[in-house]
């Protein structure tokens, strides 16, 4: 299936993922949280790049949760963005982490708030974990429509917590019902394409 435009993407997955899905609701213009997405968070801990990592990026969003956990519980810092970018916040690693800790509202009652301006003291990201609506096999990702995703990797750039040429793992969250094989027709310049998918059942290397 060829899609014309990255919103007829988001429509096709928003109605396709609903039986797979789980709160919050309704799915559609959200990025959707899923059945057996605990699984697919638990895999970066299958990856080399993340068991060298010391500071993780994450999205604040749902599908995402038990792996914002499991960077604490593995006692690396987290940076985490609050929504629609209004800040940063910085969490240190500890064991004693549940699950309402890194909700959002876990994470800014626990989180050190960061400015944008702050960022430079704050160590280099190592991992960049989003999640996505979409998402082809080379990487390439469509998100919400809002375009925070790309932003947030932009301004971690701008500060120098990414490094060019990319030193820093990007990784996506999402289940087998969002990839697909090619949407590389649909991006454009400032889209900054994904390194590795973690699904419920897989690893994929993006080509």
């Amino acid at each position: 299936m060829k899609f014309e435009s990255k919103e007829e993407v988001r429509r096709f997955v928003w109605k396709r993922i609903e039986p797979f899905s789980i709160p919050p609701f309704p799915v559609t213009g959200r990025i959707p949280n899923f059945k057996g997405s605990k699984r697919a968070c638990e895999r970066i801990r299958e990856l080399e790049e993340y068991k060298k990592s010391r500071t993780v990026f994450s999205a604040p969003d749902s599908p995402l949760t038990t792996a914002r956990k499991i960077v604490l519980e593995d006692g690396k810092n987290l940076l985490a963005v609050k929504p629609r970018i209004t800040g940063f916040l910085l969490l240190e690693g500890r064991k004693d982490v549940a699950i309402k800790d890194v909700t959002i509202k876990g994470m800014i009652r626990n989180g050190v708030e960061i400015r944008e301006s702050e960022l430079s003291k704050v160590r280099k990201v190592d991992v960049f974990i989003q999640g996505c609506v979409a998402v082809d096999i080379m990487g390439n990702r469509v998100g919400k429509g809002s375009g925070y995703g790309d932003k947030e990797y932009e301004i971690l750039k701008k500060h120098e917590l990414i490094k060019e040429p990319k030193d820093c793992l990007y990784v996506v969250i999402a289940h087998e019902v969002q990839i697909f094989e090619d949407l590389s027709h649909l991006m454009g310049k400032h889209d900054v394409k994904a390194d590795v998918i973690l699904t419920p059942k897989k690893i994929i290397r993006c080509s």
